[in-house]
């Protein structure tokens, strides 16, 4: 089990009775709660212990998040969006298999926005005629070079903002990755770079739900402060804050 906090009590011995409840060290609890929260305290809690921490932790004021390992949801769950417009009060995302999903104002939950990055690997080998002055002496100068080859590992990163439109409906949530989207719904207000069109869509996203906004995620040192767990660092990112603001209401 997954044991997060979203708010800590600002009593000043909180902590040092929070270490005590969890069996950590005050310094490794302090850094472990250091930044943006929702913070991972434990990423795998185990059933025999985990009750009495979390009741020892809400019983000092804590909000706690709790989750299985690899529950977080993932793009598999949800809309990739191929082009996007909005119409009647709307957002219209379409999808690769050209389905139009209708999302109304009243069907969102929460508008949050990040950057996935990935990162691919590919074996390169180069070749490279080198002067060999042994092999010119032994062919009497019909050889002056020879040929080495080189295999390395190139590596390359590639980020892509996104936003993402949780929905209260029971249909599936909308991912909208900036350099995949069909922007000409935008009309007008379409401009020639995407990064441009990503943020005209998510200012007309706010307008339609101002109170449900939350960009945590796409905060310095929020997805990198996370452990290591079973789930993609940012959708637990995501999970973790769907679920504070969810203990929040």
């Amino acid at each position: 089990m997954i044991l997060a906090v979203a708010a800590v009590p600002a009593s000043a011995d909180a902590r040092l009775l929070a270490a005590k409840v969890t069996g950590l060290v005050l310094a490794d609890l302090n850094r472990k709660l250091a930044g943006i929260l929702p913070r991972v305290l434990f990423t795998g809690l185990g059933a025999a212990s985990a009750p009495d921490t979390i009741q020892g932790l809400q019983s000092l004021g804590f909000v706690v998040l709790t989750l299985e390992a690899g529950s977080a949801p993932t793009d598999r769950e949800r809309v990739i969006a191929r082009r996007i417009e909005f119409a009647n009060g709307s957002v219209c995302i379409t999808d690769r298999e050209g389905r139009t999903h209708a999302c109304a104002p009243s069907s969102i939950s929460l508008l949050q926005r990040g950057t996935r990055t990935s990162t691919t690997s590919e074996k390169v080998t180069t070749s490279e005629r080198k002067i060999d002055v042994g092999r010119a002496v032994m062919t009497g100068g019909l050889m002056l070079t020879k040929t080495t080859e080189k295999t390395s590992i190139k590596t390359t990163q590639n980020a892509e903002a996104f936003l993402l439109v949780q929905r209260n409906d029971a249909e599936p949530d909308l991912m909208l990755y900036e350099r995949r989207i069909d922007y000409a719904g935008l009309g007008a207000e379409m401009q020639p770079v995407s990064r441009g069109n990503l943020e005209t869509v998510w200012t007309k996203l706010k307008a339609m739900a101002p109170a449900l906004v939350d960009d945590r995620v796409s905060r310095p040192g929020f997805v990198s402060g996370l452990p290591t767990t079973a789930d993609d660092p940012v959708d637990l990112a995501l999970f973790l804050v769907a679920l504070a603001r969810r203990a929040a209401q």
